[in-house]
């Protein structure tokens, strides 16, 4: 079954139960309730993007505060019928685009506020590039996961991290920071940077395979 845009709909009894398993503390359920609906999300998001967002910021930075946001506040989700989990998550993400119009604006009218720059310039990685390292070193991309899930796993998996991981990942490997700016901006050592960029790089490939986006080549 499809919806707008073409997006399959997520069957309705494998939400649920997914759902009762991320009430009761499960986080790779809430991951596959993320990835399942990634999709519909990204579409309605891009849909809503006006083209200034558009020139200043990608896709995934929005969809990555949305998904942080539900994994936070997952616990207090009620579940009210087949359409409420994707109901919940269009609230939040509709949240994001008005918070973000917000902020351009606000920008727009202070000409001496710093401009948050776009993922895709030069000099900054993405993630694309963040995929190609998580799916390195030992696997292959799975025959059945196209690039788009593949970006909804991740993005599942980068939300669900410890805080300092998604920190570090976030500044090292989307933003392309240099390291030594890293660890000064998280107050850490160099050599502290290194170990967490290793230890949240392997956690991430653990947590993709789990959910089936790579496999032991």
């Amino acid at each position: 079954m499809a919806g707008p845009a073409g997006c399959v709909l997520p069957d309705a009894s494998e939400t649920q139960i997914l759902i009762k398993k991320a009430l009761h503390g499960d986080e790779q359920a809430v991951q596959r309730l993320l990835v399942l609906y990634h999709p519909r999300l990204k579409a309605r998001l891009i849909r809503q993007m006006d083209a200034v967002m558009k020139s200043k910021l990608e896709p995934e930075d929005i969809l990555q505060q949305v998904y942080l946001e539900a994994f936070r506040a997952i616990g207090h989700f009620e579940y009210q019928g087949p359409d409420s989990f994707l109901r919940w998550m269009y609230a939040i993400l509709d949240r994001k685009l008005i918070d973000e119009h917000r902020a351009l604006r606000a920008e727009r009218r202070d000409v001496r506020r710093e401009v948050k720059p776009a993922t895709a310039r030069a000099g900054q990685t993405t993630y694309i590039d963040l995929l190609t390292r998580v799916t390195a070193g030992g696997s292959t991309p799975s025959q059945v996961v196209r690039k788009e899930e593949a970006l909804g796993v991740l993005q599942a998996c980068v939300a669900t991290l410890p805080e300092h991981y998604r920190d570090v990942i976030q500044m090292r490997f989307i933003e392309g920071r240099p390291v030594a700016e890293v660890a000064e901006h998280l107050g850490r050592s160099i050599g502290s940077i290194h170990m967490i960029c290793h230890r949240a790089l392997k956690l991430l490939r653990e947590q993709a395979e789990q959910l089936g986006l790579t496999q032991e080549g």
